[in-house]
């Protein structure tokens, strides 16, 4: 028997809270830009400038099967208000539409299981098959006729983002048939589901791809708002970028290495890379030749690569990160990349942020999304407001 939705929706509060717990292209030319906004020269030096990518389903009209998907259209990330599917079947699916409207031409979906940690988590609530779909004339969600526009068969990460045509188009429906064979008692957990409006070009997409450290500060909760979004809205006006948080704890760059290529296969859409690991590892020869191998690989696929420095480390006997930071410095320097944020010094001079030593705190993770906006606006038109 099917367990009552509230029911379900509570355990999804449990999930969360404990996750949370538990969690310690090508250059573009001019004629990208959009109207009326002045890039720096330097914009186009380091890849830019973006295009926005407008959010076009904040708060939009919503129907679902469970009920109860309003909350995935709410701007909330990563807290007990999630959409609780239940145990879809190819045979009986869950699904949630929005009504985004007509007028335009392309989109962008992406949705978040963030009862989940690192981006390979799934047992809290992710997807591991879905499709999405669009309708010109249904007239509720329900309705209508419905064309599949993007097939996933065997996700196997807790987030995802995907683009697809919308021509004469209003409503968009994801529908979720299978569950990972390891889950939770109460099935499918989603928190949010954000639709990007790619109509004018729009390329302003990331995906954060580190150690733990990213999947903790990059998971856009509550605590730790603004995020690296909402940082970027708040400098660059028309823009909020469509934001994807790759995480995996305990990562070396090794691991990078072997990782990098699924990372940009599954993100097609994103066009930076920021990168964000070092805080696992000690030897610079090392360090330096799978950060070359990696930054290789994401611009062969035509992405914009940003190295972050290395947050500082309190309490070591050996100050690793300074040393494995003159690589990124040099790697950064020697390939004319725009330098990443430095999290080392930030860190050094407000260690009380990081609660581990290792890991950011709330004021921290915030802080350290204020950094990557402020490191990273050459890519955008000149900031409005002043940085701290």
């Amino acid at each position: 028997m099917e367990a009552d939705p509230r029911s379900r929706a509570a355990a999804g509060a449990a999930v969360v809270v404990g996750a949370l717990a538990v969690a310690a292209a090508l250059c573009a030319g001019p004629s990208r830009h959009r109207a009326g906004a002045a890039p720096s020269p330097d914009s186009y030096r380091w890849g830019g400038p973006l295009v926005p990518a407008p959010l076009v389903s904040r708060g939009k009209r919503v129907a679902s099967k469970p009920a109860g998907g309003e909350v995935l259209v709410d701007g909330v990330y990563r807290t007990a208000a999630v959409w609780a599917g239940g145990h879809p079947t190819p045979e009986d699916p869950s699904w949630v539409s929005i009504r985004i409207g007509a007028g335009y031409e392309r989109l962008l979906l992406s949705w978040t299981s963030s009862g989940n940690h690192d981006w390979s988590d799934q047992v809290n609530g992710a997807a591991l098959d879905y499709r999405i779909e669009t309708s010109p004339d249904s007239s509720d969600g329900r309705d209508g006729r419905w064309r599949t526009v993007v097939s996933v068969a065997g996700n196997p990460v807790r987030t995802r983002a995907h683009a697809f045509d919308f021509h004469r188009q209003r409503w968009v429906r994801l529908v979720v048939t299978r569950l990972p064979e390891k889950m939770n008692p109460w099935g499918l957990f989603l928190d949010e589901l954000d639709v990007h409006d790619l109509s004018g070009g729009g390329d302003d997409t990331w995906v954060f791809f580190g150690d733990s450290i990213t999947s903790s500060v990059f998971d856009r909760a509550p605590p730790h708002q603004p995020s690296f979004a909402e940082a970027i809205a708040a400098r660059h006006p028309g823009y909020l970028p469509a934001m994807i948080s790759a995480g995996k704890g305990c990562l070396h760059h090794g691991d990078a290495v072997r990782l990098v290529d699924e990372v940009l296969a599954l993100n097609p859409d994103a066009r930076v890379v920021a990168l964000g690991f070092g805080s696992n590892d000690w030897d610079p020869a090392a360090f330096r030749a799978d950060l070359l191998e990696v930054i290789r690989r994401v611009r062969a696929a035509g992405r914009i690569p940003v190295i972050a420095r290395i947050p500082f480390r309190p309490g070591s006997t050996v100050d690793h990160p300074a040393r494995l930071n003159a690589v990124v410095d040099e790697v950064t320097a020697s390939l004319g990349l725009l330098p990443g944020p430095d999290l080392y010094a930030w860190f050094a001079a407000h260690p009380e942020q990081l609660r581990d030593g290792l890991h950011p705190d709330d004021r921290g993770a915030v802080e350290m999304s204020r950094l990557w906006a402020e490191a990273v606006a050459p890519l955008y038109p000149p900031a409005t407001v002043a940085s701290r």
